[in-house]
């Protein structure tokens, strides 16, 4: 039986990037980094028996995403302006054909492809990502005693024989400008994001929005990244549990009217 699923086309996008210490493999999600993706809670976990009543967060089975590019600023954000510039920026890492991740094959993976670039010693108060902006997602949720799965289509099911991975493309961030912007306020710093051309030339009207094919996101870091000469390496992984999958809830609805692209964090760690 098919529900009204859908996968929607927007996206509410939370960038998150901070410094720490050595990477802990197969942790919890850190509470302080859920905090700071706002008031969207936790979807229930298998067996729930009540009707949906919110919008919630799903930990996905698939989450596909093509990274291009990743890099730190020193004195100015590379959105600041509505678009894009690798002014004061250095790249960490970046690949030309790009290279596909399944976020959630583990709770941390990272890059093992294109070039990884050594960052000069300074201190970096802005972070950027360039993605693709179609994601494959595959996810399901509980609610009414029921399991609600995402479809290849896109339309969404209750038969778990329907049950698919969809190419989720991202053409309405939903943010103040436009189609074609998003910003946020998160623990961690502002965030911003826009969805781009293969040239990085952010969208400028509808018909514009729906032909890109880039997601890049900028965060002010609260806490900056110091690079020193004392840093022997430096590695990014990435989290999704129960952020990955973004899980929509209609007024009046008892089960889930769509699914969407949830937020993922990725954490730059270093080594001395």
């Amino acid at each position: 039986m098919s529900t009204k699923s859908f996968f929607h086309s927007s996206l509410k996008f939370i960038l998150v990037l901070f410094a720490s210490g050595l990477s802990t493999f197969l942790e919890p999600v850190p509470n302080s980094a859920k905090a700071a993706l706002g008031s969207i809670s936790d979807c229930p976990d298998e067996g729930n028996s009540d009707p949906m009543s919110e919008d919630c967060y799903q930990t996905p089975e698939t989450m596909e995403i093509k990274f291009y590019e990743i890099g730190f600023c020193t004195t100015s954000d590379p959105l600041s302006s509505g678009s894009f510039t690798r002014t004061n920026c250095n790249k960490a890492w970046d690949s030309t054909s790009g290279e596909t991740l399944d976020l959630a094959t583990f709770n941390y993976q990272g890059l093992r492809t294109g070039l990884t670039h050594q960052v000069p010693n300074q201190t970096y108060e802005y972070a950027y990502v360039i993605v693709d902006n179609t994601w494959g997602l595959k996810g399901k949720a509980y609610f009414n005693d029921q399991t609600y799965y995402t479809t290849t289509d896109g339309s969404g099911s209750t038969d778990e024989s329907d049950y698919g991975k969809a190419d989720l493309q991202i053409t309405d961030m939903g943010g103040g400008s436009g189609c074609w912007d998003f910003s946020e306020t998160t623990d961690y710093g502002p965030v911003l994001a826009v969805i781009t051309d293969s040239n990085l030339t952010t969208a400028s009207s509808t018909s514009t929005c729906n032909s890109t094919t880039r997601l890049i996101g900028s965060i002010d870091l609260n806490t900056p990244v110091v690079m020193t000469s004392d840093v022997t390496s430096y590695n990014l992984t990435w989290v999704i549990t129960k952020m990955g999958l973004y899980v929509d809830w209609n007024t009046g609805g008892t089960y889930p009217s769509g699914f969407g692209g949830g937020p993922f964090v990725p954490t730059f760690t270093l080594s001395k």
